[in-house]
């Protein structure tokens, strides 16, 4: 799995993650996850997979301005939506886990990294601003500057064959 994770909102989480999917769909099979940890209300292109008081799980089939369309809009086969609090994720998550384990699967989740380790962890900021979301470099991820020129890691740096994603060297 990779997983992006960022400094906040509105630092591009979104669009590295939808580069990425159209990068590797190209030549494999792409799951999208995208987790909030806000209960947003469901409109009719989610396919509600369980929902309780604590969680909703539910698959993207709809094309909007929504990040999980988004995703899905890049190329990915499914795009998984899950709304839950950090203490029902993992229950959550389970709900989808067995569905992911042929595939790349790009998550878009800071709160995935306290539950399993990722293949390759990626943290999303703008150069400009300060981190704040410390609690997630313990996990040793790539830091990926998004600033005026855009992106400072290129996704066709990745690939993912026999399960497993391989990160080429940087160009120099």
């Amino acid at each position: 799995m990779i997983l992006i994770a960022g400094n906040g909102r509105n630092v591009g989480k979104t669009t590295f993650a939808s580069n990425i999917i159209r990068h590797l769909s190209e030549s494999t099979t792409v799951i999208g996850i995208k987790v909030s940890p806000h209960i947003h209300d469901l409109n009719e292109d989610l396919d509600v997979i369980n929902k309780t008081n604590d969680f909703v799980v539910a698959e993207e089939r709809g094309h909007s301005m929504k990040d999980s369309s988004l995703l899905l809009q890049a190329g990915a086969k499914k795009v998984y939506f899950i709304m839950a609090k950090q203490e029902f994720l993992e229950k959550a998550f389970a709900l989808i886990a067995d569905q992911l384990d042929h595939d790349a699967v790009v998550a878009e989740s800071g709160g995935l990294s306290e539950l399993l380790t990722p293949g390759i962890f990626f943290f999303i900021r703008d150069p400009k601003d300060q981190i704040i979301k410390e609690h997630c470099l313990k996990y040793k991820p790539i830091v990926v500057n998004n600033g005026d020129s855009g992106f400072d890691f290129k996704p066709e740096r990745l690939s993912f064959s026999n399960k497993l994603f391989t990160l080429s060297p940087k160009e120099k």
